[in-house]
């Protein structure tokens, strides 16, 4: 849980986020900037990565990007408000609701199993858009 229950580093909205001034210099990021969300595993849960990355969404003049489908729904799953940590180079974030996957397999797993399901004319190559 969040040990600095004051501060919100990165809040998950309907289809964008919004970052605060504090991620936004410690990720060294300025408007323009592309930022993207991904995921690891840390022993035994699913832990996300934000970073600049060429792949991911433009950081606009008011710290927010865009940010929707299947990996922000894996985000949701994490919790709404996030607090980022800095070790070693990466950053990385802790959500305030509890975990539905424990691992990057799992949350694979599902999304994949229930995109198939839901939509017979889903492409296996959308897991690109993952970055697990």
């Amino acid at each position: 849980m969040n040990k600095r229950p004051d501060i919100i580093d990165l809040i998950l909205k309907e289809n964008m986020a919004v970052m605060s001034q504090q991620l936004v210099d410690l990720l060294q990021a300025t408007a323009g900037d592309k930022i993207s969300i991904g995921f690891t595993q840390q022993e035994d849960k699913l832990v996300p990565i934000i970073e600049i990355n060429e792949t991911g969404h433009k950081l606009n003049k008011n710290n927010t990007f865009s940010f929707r489908g299947k990996q922000r729904e894996v985000l949701g799953q994490l919790g709404t408000n996030f607090l980022a940590t800095k070790t070693n180079n990466v950053i990385t974030l802790e959500g305030d609701g509890m975990p539905v996957f424990t691992t990057v397999k799992k949350a694979v797993e599902t999304y994949l199993t229930r995109d198939i399901i839901e939509d017979t004319n889903y492409s296996i190559t959308k897991l690109t858009n993952y970055e697990f």
